[in-house]
């Protein structure tokens, strides 16, 4: 082989030793993440609650107040926060934003509480959630047993 030769063919043999390197450390990097709990940098951020309930195919409620969501992006979207609001608006709001619950029960001390699951990939909206769920826990309540008028509601979306 000339000798001129040599140099380039090192110089391959080195790019596709780099590119094995760096393959081996993303694959064993990204099944680290897969078999952990642990969420890779970047995934997990604070999002807007009326950004999460878009998601979810409903309005945030009116009178809303202590409003913190959360936006998941690891192997799909996913939303999930909590909020307060007025007890009377509750029944009615979750009535107008999920017709298409799945009347499955509540879990535990939930007061009120709705389970979606919709079509994986609809057609005119195919960034939303297909299985939400959201429980409402009424608060403010006396010693007497009288119901207060705050509801705290809790909420998970998800796209998988």
């Amino acid at each position: 082989m000339p000798r001129g030769m040599r140099w380039p063919l090192w110089g391959m043999w080195w790019m596709c030793l780099l590119f094995v390197v760096w393959a081996g450390w993303w694959f064993a990097q990204t099944m680290l993440y897969a078999a952990s709990s642990e969420d890779p940098p970047g995934t997990v951020d604070k999002a807007d609650c009326a950004d999460a309930m878009d998601f979810s195919g409903a309005a945030l409620p009116e009178d809303t107040r202590d409003a913190h969501c959360t936006s998941y992006t690891w192997g799909g979207q996913a939303y999930d926060g909590s909020f307060r609001m007025p007890r009377a608006a509750v029944r009615g709001w979750l009535t107008e934003s999920f017709p298409d619950s799945t009347g499955i029960p509540c879990d535990g001390d939930d007061d009120e509480c709705v389970h979606v699951l919709r079509d994986a990939h609809p057609h005119p909206h195919p960034a939303r959630a297909y299985g939400i769920t959201v429980s409402v826990s009424y608060e403010d309540q006396d010693e007497g047993g009288s119901a207060g008028d705050t509801a705290l509601v809790t909420f998970d979306a998800s796209s998988y």
